[in-house]
This record gives C-alpha cells, sequence and structure tokens, in this order.
C-alpha cells in the first residue's frame, strides 16, 4: 500500500555565550544564551500507520524508544491537542552525540512536531505549535526556527538575530556524554559575575552582529563550564589542552559535554581538528551556520515522499 513518508532533518546548535541568571521556583534556571543551528544534523524518517501509537527506532545504544524520547512525547502531545488519534512510526538516523550539549534531544522534538504536522496534515503554523515547544523542553522553542537567536526565560522565549559570519566550527567531543540536570544542580552564583563581552550586546539590545572568528572566541563564556568541571573533572585538562592547540579560546557548548571552537578558514578548522583528534583522541566534526529558512530550519523543512509504507533502513 502506497503511503506518504515525511524526512526532516534536525540540526544540532552551539552556545556562542550562556549566562545563568538563577535558579527558578519551578526548578529551572533562568538563562540568556546566544545560540545558533549549525549543519551537524540528525535524521527522521515517517510515516503513518494503522496502529495505535507512536513506534520510533533507532540503532543507537542506550538512546529510549518510548515516551521518555521528545519525538514520541511530540507526536502525543500534538495528537491530543489536535483531537486525533497518534498513529506514526519514525526512524531516526543519529549523528549528533547524545549528553553532548548540542541539542540533538530538543532538535529531534522541534523536527517532529514539523513532520507530525506535515503527516497528519494538519497545518498548524509554528505559532500555534510553539506553545507546544516549551511544553516539551527548554530549547524546544529555539529550534522550531533555527538560524541564532537570543534564547532567555527558561529557554522558551526566543528572539532572532543575525550572526553575520560564514566561517567554520569545530565540534570536539569526548567519548562520553554528561547529565544536563547534573550541571545545572551543580551550578552555583559566580562571585564576582563576570564581565560582559561583545555578544552580550547581541543578548541586551543589538539585532547584528559582525564578528571574525577570533573576535567570537574571544567574545564567548559559559558560565555552566565551572559546574561541569566539578561534575566532570577529566574535561578541565582536555579544554586545557584543546585551547592551547587551537591558539584560541575553546569553550564549551551548553551543559557538555562537546567543546567547540571557530575560525574563518576552512582549511585551519581541518588542521586543527586533525591535530586536536591525533593529540588527545577526541572525535572531530567540522560545521557551519545553519541559516533560518521561513518554514523552521533549512534542515528541518519536511520533505514528503511516496512510500510503501515501510520505514528506510
Amino acid at each position: 500500500m502506497t503511503r506518504l513518508s515525511v524526512t526532516v532533518r534536525s540540526p544540532a546548535k552551539v552556545n556562542w555565550c550562556l549566562r545563568v541568571l538563577g535558579r527558578r521556583q519551578d526548578g529551572f534556571h533562568d538563562i540568556q544564551s546566544l545560540l545558533s543551528a549549525i549543519t551537524l544534523c540528525d535524521e527522521l524518517v515517517f510515516v503513518n500507520r494503522d496502529a495505535d501509537g507512536i513506534e520510533l527506532l533507532c540503532e543507537h545504544p542506550g538512546l529510549p524508544t518510548d515516551r521518555r524520547n521528545l519525538i514520541v512525547k511530540a507526536g502525543l502531545l500534538l495528537a491530543g491537542a489536535a483531537g486525533i488519534e497518534p498513529r506514526a512510526a519514525c526512524r531516526l538516523h543519529k549523528q549528533i552525540p547524545v549528553g553532548g550539549g548540542l541539542g540533538g534531544g530538543s532538535s529531534n522534538g522541534a523536527a517532529a512536531l514539523m513532520a507530525f504536522n506535515r503527516l497528519w496534515d494538519l497545518g498548524w503554523s509554528v505559532e500555534q505549535l510553539a506553545p507546544l515547544a516549551a511544553e516539551l523542553g527548554s530549547d524546544v522553542s529555539f529550534f522550531l526556527q533555527g538560524g541564532s537567536a537570543v534564547m532567555s526565560g527558561r529557554g522558551e522565549r526566543i528572539r532572532p538575530v543575525r550572526l553575520e559570519w560564514d566561517g567554520w566550527i569545530v565540534l570536539l567531543s569526548p567519548p562520553f556524554g554528561v547529565s544536563t540536570a547534573e550541571v545545572y544542580r551543580a551550578w552555583r552564583p559566580p562571585s564576582p559575575p563576570p564581565p560582559p563581552t561583545r555578544l552580550d550586546e547581541l543578548l541586551d539590545r543589538a539585532d547584528v552582529l559582525r564578528l571574525d572568528s577570533e573576535q567570537l572566541m574571544a567574545a564567548a563564556y559559559n558560565m555552566l563550564e565551572r559546574p561541569l568541571l566539578t561534575v566532570c573533572p577529566q574535561i578541565g585538562p582536555l579544554l586545557g589542552t584543546l585551547t592551547k592547540l587551537a591558539g584560541r579560546p575553546v569553550r564549551v557548548s551548553g551543559s557538555g559535554s562537546t567543546l567547540f571552537t571557530a575560525y574563518d578558514r576552512r582549511e585551519e578548522a581541518m588542521d586543527f581538528a586533525r591535530r586536536a583528534q591525533e593529540e588527545t583522541g577526541v572525535s572531530t566534526r567540522l560545521a557551519q551556520l545553519e541559516q533560518p529558512e521561513l518554514f523552521g530550519t533549512k534542515s528541518a523543512a519536511p520533505e514528503v515522499r511516496a512510500t510503501d509504507g515501510a520505514l528506510p533502513t
């Protein structure tokens, strides 16, 4: 039987700066962050099925495929809000490191909302999907639009901005992940608070920022770096070694464990990635900024295909 399938690519993100403002009464933290979607992506393929429920298939070891996964949660949440039975299957091809601070789970949740919306022919706008994204998780709202943005509140308030830079990001992934909840539990207010950098201009008022890679990394910071080193002490020596190799700051994305730095030229980025892998053994990837489109991000825009009803392997 011929059915339609919906394919979405689900981008990762990096946090150029992340300021933690304090704990909230609901257990979350108030934050401000400048972040960008990048070209490292997972791929999700969806098809309708006759049986009730959301079936998720993924070969990544240890990744939950039940209601704990934001893809399944997104389908159940959208179906409930639309008053329909949730009937679909999804295959997730995982490329974004799990527990790496790159937002893979949140991105999957946002991509799933867009895909289920198209698969079930609901016709909801991004504005209609936004409250469901905020309910799913702190970073999910950002991935509905992608590009670059200032994220605030607990992550549900998004202000699009433009980061005018087209260089290369080197992602450095240690062979272990980190629990976001543990890192936030270890956070304590810094005393004194770090001084503002040029990126704080964008957090506070600017809409466009033009910096080269050296200026960008010199201004980058992450207030979760100190609690990360408490939770995961082995990050400290690795961060020091990579910073020396890079000849410029290396920063933590999100709550870690992924580290990153940036270069204007691809050749420089490739050279550093090679030396970092040889000397430290970390896995390295190159990425660029993912540019937004009218509907979500370019990579997350649903692609509709005819299929025989089975998910591709």
